[in-house]
């Protein structure tokens, strides 16, 4: 049995918790911001003290209004989606998406159409998108990284930190964040590596410390199931008269018997054998494999193509100088490949990643283009107790995140300026326009664009917000409200700025959501729906959501 909630009913629900949900989180816009405190009857002690919109928004699993539940569970699976893929502008999402849904919703019940109003929200979306993307600075010196880091967490260590790293290292290049110490400190390492399953650790018995250094050595990159020993001592042997001190074998799996004759390779004391295991899911290991074979020179051997392992010589190997090993990665310092090769490749993997919008795709790119340009850093987050570093773990995550959309895509003006500058045209547009659902949807993103920025300066405990927003929209492109000194500045120039990346998200991700939720005209409820516990995280079983939207 169910239960349906149908019109004038169900966009007063929806609003309801909307409005509850960004209540919670639109205290977090602004660099002069109070924590949120988040009391679970599950958890014990003190209150969770928050300041991530995201974070927020995950942890409030339900509202006790089921109808006004449904509102806020829309808004929490957008926000999640903004913070997961963008680190950043949660609160700016939240904001966008309660002003045009109010707004929306009060056209609406005056009798405008639903519909229509949502095709030219989208519309206008567009429009400002084009407009932003005309506002955007490209990140292209070493203090603008420091004042881009500092402007998205707000800690002058982190962003002292952040900035030597992508100094250093490419927006691809992996960073890792690991807990540990008092201090924040941060190191590189050369080369690349990749994520591995070592078959046995017999090869690390004698070994001190976890890691296995290799030297000259011979790489066979495949996806065989190897079991024939014969043949691989007929390899071994092969690859220790061309001269190599070791060999590492990279294959799908290795049979009991190949990893039994790894055992007895331990008693030649000049010669290393090595068996790896690429992880993750296909195509996570296909480009794994050809990044292997780029950077050491080498072919990737496939069963498909009708390559046997009892064929394989030392030609047909890639090489490398130094290496390393331990129990859950792999990697190449010096690697024998053509450089000219992996630049080329680079360049291409580099056009691709440009074009996709795939979240899953960009991982995988971005992956690749960090492994064959080499370098990674790995940053510890020091603390006094166990929550601050913690906190501060979280904080870099998010902060790195929006550093590599931002490195990538450019900056936009800071503090909701740069959707400010936006009102001109669309005023424009709304004049234009004789249509009166058109005019509405340009009079509601006209409200929604100056939203972030009015919560913003409320925030800060700003007496005139609307004074400071008309002066804003006066100004030239770029300029906007210092909250530090209270004047006007070129928001570039001091280091004032957003992830374009993360602001035109937010803007799809607000404005596209509530006009959808706009359209919604019945909810229907399951009598034991099912707790998403995460966003988008619903049990395996569950064949819908817990709410069915009609």
């Amino acid at each position: 049995m169910s239960r349906v909630l149908l019109q004038p009913h169900t966009r007063e629900a929806l609003k309801s918790g909307i409005d509850a949900l960004a209540a919670a989180i639109s205290p977090t816009l602004g660099p002069l911001t109070g924590l949120v405190a988040l009391d679970d009857a599950m958890r014990k002690g003190s209150p969770e003290l928050l300041d991530d919109g995201g974070t927020i928004a995950r942890r409030i699993l339900q509202l006790e209004d089921r109808d006004a539940d449904v509102g806020a569970m829309l808004l929490r699976e957008t926000l999640w989606e903004q913070r997961e893929r963008h680190g950043d502008a949660t609160a700016t999402t939240a904001v966008l998406y309660q002003t045009v849904f109010a707004e929306g919703h009060r056209f609406i019940s005056a009798g405008g159409d639903a519909m229509s109003l949502r095709r030219h929200l989208e519309a206008g979306m567009k429009l400002i998108l084009r407009a932003l993307e005309e506002q955007v600075h490209q990140v292209s010196s070493v203090k603008a990284i420091e004042q881009l880091a500092l402007s998205i967490s707000g800690d002058a260590d982190v962003a002292a930190a952040l900035a030597d790293i992508f100094d250093v290292l490419s927006p691809h290049s992996p960073v890792e964040v690991r807990d540990g110490g008092r201090d924040l400190q941060h190191e590189f390492f050369l080369g690349s590596f990749w994520e591995s399953k070592v078959p046995s650790n017999i090869v690390f018995e004698g070994i001190i410390g976890n890691r296995l250094q290799l030297s000259n050595t011979a790489w066979l990159i495949s996806d065989f199931e190897l079991d024939d020993v014969q043949a691989l001592v007929s390899l071994v042997t092969d690859v220790y008269e061309a001269g190599y001190e070791s060999l590492a074998i990279v294959a799908k799996s290795f049979a009991e018997q190949v990893v039994a004759a790894q055992g007895a390779n331990k008693r030649m004391e000049d010669f290393t054998l090595v068996y790896l295991e690429p992880t993750g899911l296909v195509d996570e290991q296909e480009a794994a494999l050809e990044d292997l074979a780029l950077l050491t020179g080498g072919q990737v051997l496939r069963a498909i193509t009708g390559r046997r392992f009892e064929d394989v010589n030392h030609e047909s190997l890639g090489k490398s100088e130094i290496a390393w090993l331990d129990r859950n990665r792999f990697g190449i310092i010096s690697g024998g490949g053509d450089a000219e090769a992996v630049g080329r490749e680079m360049a291409a993997l580099e056009r691709r990643f440009e074009i996709t919008d795939d979240e899953r795709r960009q991982h995988v790119l971005r992956t690749r283009i960090g492994r064959l340009r080499g370098g990674s850093a790995l940053i510890y987050c020091g603390g006094s107790s166990e929550s601050e570093m913690r906190y501060r773990q979280e904080l870099i995550t998010r902060a790195i995140t929006t550093m590599r959309a931002a490195l990538l895509r450019g900056t936009l003006p800071g503090g909701g300026t740069a959707l400010i500058h936006c009102i001109k045209l669309l005023q424009a547009a709304h004049d234009a326009s004789d249509d009166f659902n058109e005019r509405a949807a340009y009079q509601i993103l006209i409200t929604a664009v100056q939203a972030p920025c009015r919560r913003l300066l409320e925030n800060a405990g700003h007496e005139y917000p609307g004074v400071v927003i008309n002066d804003i929209a006066r100004s030239d492109n770029g300029s906007g409200l210092d909250l530090y000194t209270g004047g006007l500045t070129e928001l570039h120039q001091s280091g004032i700025v957003d992830s374009a990346a993360a602001l035109m998200a937010a803007l799809r991700n607000g404005i596209g959501g509530a006009a959808l939720a706009l359209t919604v005209d019945t909810i229907v409820h399951r009598v034991n729906p099912p707790l998403a516990i995460e966003p988008g995280g619903l049990p395996a079983s569950a064949k819908m959501g817990n709410i069915e939207l009609r």
